[in-house]
């Protein structure tokens, strides 16, 4: 096939085995280079070194399946730059359909390569962008939630205890009023938290507990006590949370309890009958998640440390205030219920 020298492309054409064996006017003036240079292999000089093998494999392919082909790479001008081109070729044939090897034209395209790798850069620097701003927000949200998770309990437990107690007061008494002053902003406070708890944890979050309704409604405790005085006190402050508390005296009665009943929390005191305690949690904490293993539990201790080390999920130091005692029970049933 005769190729028009005068033609300003940058034509180039190969024999079946890949060797060029011409290349136009325009091709060696945009290189610098000799025909004889540019003949054999000689063209594939001109590749940028990075570009070099998906150039080649693009030849290949191409020239094992007879088919046309383009594939963009850099090429060397011949000031040494380099210089983007597409580079499209198509195979050519005898008049019998005997395969003759491939003719092609480069058209330089480097404008155009550099406006869509800045358009690239643009565009990978705005989605590292967005990806640090959202993990920011939920790094943030995730913070917020946190604090008023902790801020919620102990407000609300404020709220159900003065409650009670302005229940037993004379109507219309200095006391009575004051309660009544520390419960309403208690409730006040609650709301704008469970508000707030609302906004960030998205749309389900609205189905929680009212600010005004019972502080445990509904949350079975299972008390471990066999000081029967403190347990009294116990199962009094969990009602009136609205709590259904349940108490025993000992461990064996409280893996009965567990199994039959399926408490939401177990709140034991570590101090009766030696080791009791901790033996009740170890042989909790083999139970099936079924059956019970997985009960959260807290420790009434006055050991620091030990009864989470043993497997509890929280300890109260005794004395434990009332309160205090609330705001801990609903820290531990919260995981369940979100």
């Amino acid at each position: 096939m005769k190729l028009d020298d005068t033609v300003p492309l940058m034509l180039w054409r190969a024999k079946p085995d890949m060797s060029c064996d011409y290349v136009s006017r325009a091709w060696l003036e945009f290189t610098g280079f000799s025909a004889d240079q540019a003949k054999g292999d000689g063209w594939s000089r001109v590749v940028h070194a990075e570009d070099l093998a998906r150039w080649l494999d693009s030849c290949v392919r191409a020239f094992d399946a007879r088919e046309p082909f383009e594939v963009e790479y850099r090429m060397r001008r011949h000031d040494g730059e380099y210089r983007w081109v597409l580079d499209r070729a198509a195979p050519m044939r005898a008049n019998d359909g005997l395969f003759l090897g491939y003719v092609g034209a480069c058209v330089e395209i480097h404008e155009r390569k550099r406006a869509e790798q800045a358009l690239a850069r643009s565009l990978e620097r705005e989605r590292k962008l967005r990806t640090a701003t959202e993990e920011a927000s939920r790094a943030k949200d995730g913070f917020v939630a946190a604090l008023l998770a902790d801020v919620q309990p102990p407000t609300q437990a404020i709220a159900t205890w003065s409650a009670h107690l302005r229940e037993q007061l004379p109507p219309g008494s200095e006391a009575a009023e004051a309660l009544e002053a520390i419960v309403r902003n208690a409730q006040a406070q609650t709301r704008v938290i469970d508000h707030l708890l609302q906004l960030s944890q998205g749309p389900d979050a609205g189905q929680k507990r009212s600010a005004d309704g019972p502080l445990l409604a509904g949350v079975r405790v299972l008390i471990v006590e066999d000081d029967v005085a403190a347990r009294e006190l116990l199962l009094r402050v969990l009602r009136v949370a609205g709590a259904e508390p349940r108490a025993v005296p000992n461990s064996s009665e409280a893996l009965q309890v567990v199994e039959d009943w399926q408490p939401d929390i177990m709140l034991s005191d570590t101090a009766m009958g030696g080791e009791e305690a901790y033996v009740l949690i170890r042989a909790l904490r083999s139970l099936p998640a079924e059956r019970g293993g997985c009960l959260r539990a807290a420790a009434l201790s006055a050991e620091n440390d030990r009864a989470v080390a043993a497997g509890y999920d929280a300890q109260l130091v005794k004395p434990v205030e009332p309160v205090a005692l609330l705001a801990a029970v609903a820290r531990l049933v919260q995981p369940a219920r979100v």
